[in-house]
């Protein structure tokens, strides 16, 4: 089956068209698009057109090389806006046997939005059970009891913002099958089962927010957005050196480092300043003084939003970093040192294909996961809010 994604950056929107391969249990990529995306800030919709254009760009590129159309979609959305709490539902056991349509009531339930609210559900997972006085169950169905009690992790998102993002979308002609928060996407795309299920956090930096999951006991527990990124450190860059957003945006790709090196005094960069034709050069030095202020400052607030949850000693020791600023020199190493806990780089896991499986189309990646637990669903009649496959996306029908 051809399944699609598009990921709305605030850099770049890309889209894939796979083919799932249901031997490998992965991805073969036939379609890819991207282009600079130009109406989005800290993963809000501020220009319609430019947003659009961006759309439609990536979508053509994509149904170009897969030499096909696509009607719709699985998006993604992100930004300070989600918000994300962990709730606790009961209901009585109307036949004293856990059964699917109690789990979805409760999920229901959480997932319900009174008219006059200005947020819509977005996720809604089934955490943990208790039956009667028995706790920590993690599947009750079958199990007999008179009481059942479900945690469930619900992430909501901005009435109005969601709602741009929609109309952006449907204003390409395009359907709207799911849509789901980037880093949750993003961690379905590069995190292992294993470390999902010991605790891990996940860490998407992109271009002006950077979005967190923590993963523990194979369910996403909790996740936040930090509206700091690699934007901010080619800023930075641009007025330090007086250039262009283009150039700095270079410089930090080719020269780029979060730590210093013995060479980096040794190693000059040239480039040209505004206005002024001259060929200027520094050491390299002077660039990674530039960005590594940014680098830990980024890290520092990650981890003092990281302390204030509850979740952050259960996602036990592991960090995760993607997206495309994770791509940058001494990252990891820098990571490390800050947020004191082992750190490795991430990237898609189950793409392939002659496009390269990098950190940028985690959340691309990721989408298409979602996507094929859509067309999974539908073609086994499984309803989609039972959550069984950790994955629960819910959408208000009138969107």
């Amino acid at each position: 089956m051809i399944l699609s994604a598009i990921d709305i950056g605030t850099t770049k929107v890309t889209c894939l068209i796979a083919d799932y391969d249901e031997r490998t249990k992965k991805f073969h990529i036939v379609g890819v698009g991207c282009h600079a995306s130009r109406g989005v800030k800290k993963g809000l919709i501020t220009h319609v057109s430019s947003t659009e254009e961006a759309i439609l760009n990536a979508v053509h590129a994509a149904e170009k090389m897969a030499r096909t159309t696509i009607q719709g979609a699985v998006i993604n959305i992100a930004g300070k806006h989600l918000m994300s709490e962990l709730i606790s539902l009961s209901t009585t056991l109307p036949h004293q046997t856990v059964t699917d349509d109690d789990i979805n009531g409760l999920v229901r339930r959480a997932s319900h939005v009174e008219a006059k609210s200005n947020f819509d559900v977005i996720h809604a997972f089934p955490l943990q059970h208790t039956l009667d006085s028995t706790s920590g169950i993690k599947d009750p169905r079958g199990l007999m009891g008179r009481k059942l009690t479900t945690k469930i992790h619900v992430v909501t998102s901005d009435q109005k913002a969601l709602q741009n993002l929609l109309h952006c979308v449907h204003r390409c002609h395009l359907n709207v099958r799911s849509v789901i928060t980037s880093s949750i996407a993003s961690g379905y795309a590069t995190l292992t089962e294993d470390e999902m299920e010991m605790g891990v956090t996940l860490i998407d930096i992109g271009g002006d927010t950077t979005e967190i999951s923590i993963f523990y006991e194979g369910n996403v527990i909790h996740s936040l957005s930090i509206p700091l990124g690699g934007l901010h450190i080619t800023n930075d860059i641009a007025h330090g050196f007086n250039i262009s957003l283009a150039q700095a945006e270079r410089l930090k790709t080719l020269h780029g480092s979060a730590l210093e090196t013995g060479e980096d005094d040794k190693v000059l960069i040239h480039f040209s300043r505004q206005g002024d034709p001259k060929k200027r050069c520094v050491k390299k030095k002077v660039l990674t003084q530039i960005i590594k202020p940014r680098i830990e400052e980024v890290f520092k607030v990650i981890k003092s939003r990281l302390e204030k949850t509850n979740m952050y000693k259960v996602a036990g020791r592991r960090i995760v970093l993607t997206g495309g600023c994770s791509q940058l020199s001494s990252i990891k190493i820098m990571a490390a040192h800050v947020l004191g806990k082992q750190v490795r780089l991430g990237q898609p896991l189950r793409l392939k294909g002659d496009i390269a499986a990098t950190a940028a189309l985690s959340t691309a990646a990721g989408l298409l996961d979602f996507a094929y637990q859509d067309w999974y669903h539908q073609k086994t009649e499984v309803k989609r809010t039972s959550g069984w496959s950790g994955m629960v996306t819910w959408v208000k029908e009138n969107f």
